[in-house]
């Protein structure tokens, strides 16, 4: 049975739209899982926030919709297991309109995504519309990505690519646990279970060098 249509909130502009909505949703819980044991991670993903955004976005008059999207970057790889992947970065802009002012407000985000297979460009679009969605309402889940990975240098490598630089870093057991952790954590790099497998193979191998002198 459809739901009976309510009438949007009355509000003068999309900004003032966006505020109601801010006031009303500030943080969304992370209920997604992926992996087990000590460096299994959760995450707060695209259906989480729409869930808690949604029911806001439409008292309030909010719509959302897609209008571009560009191709930064496509680079194929091989990971540490010899299996071949493919990364890809894209620019896309999201408009947030209001419904009855007819005011609108235009956002650009990155989405990027690797895979095996040809899930790369569905990932990468649905990283890209979460991550609009939390920067417009300035949405809390305690994910920062910038205490994960350094910026891509001069070599546009995939991410296990940097993972493994950032593990091959360390000095000590403690600090490869602690980055390992921080990098399976990070939901925006989108690994697979083949490479996040490839992560921590090559974490145990280091480990072991250090261990054993």
């Amino acid at each position: 049975m459809a739901k009976k249509a309510t009438t949007p909130i009355t509000h003068s502009s999309i900004w003032e739209a966006q505020m109601a909505v801010m006031q009303e949703v500030s943080y969304v819980q992370k209920k997604g899982r992926v992996g087990t044991g000590k460096y299994g991670y959760s995450f707060a993903g695209e259906s989480d926030l729409i869930a808690q955004l949604r029911p806001a976005m439409v008292a309030h008059g909010i719509v959302m919709y897609p209008k571009a999207c560009e191709v930064i970057s496509t680079e194929n790889y091989e990971t540490h297991s010899g299996k071949r992947a493919s990364l890809l970065l894209t620019k896309r802009t999201f408009v947030f309109a209001h419904t009855t002012s007819g005011t609108l407000c235009e956002i650009e985000v990155f989405g990027e995504a690797s895979d095996g297979g040809d899930k790369r460009a569905s990932k990468a679009m649905t990283l890209a519309k979460k991550y609009a969605l939390r920067e417009f309402f300035l949405i809390e889940t305690g994910d920062d990505p910038d205490e994960v990975i350094s910026s891509r240098g001069e070599e546009n490598v995939g991410y296990v690519q940097r993972a493994v630089r950032a593990l091959e870093s360390c000095s000590s057991v403690d600090e490869l646990d602690g980055k390992l952790g921080s990098i399976l954590s990070f939901d925006g790099a989108g690994f697979s279970e083949d490479q996040a497998d490839d992560i921590k193979g090559k974490a145990l191998e280091l480990k072991g060098r250090m261990l054993n002198g």
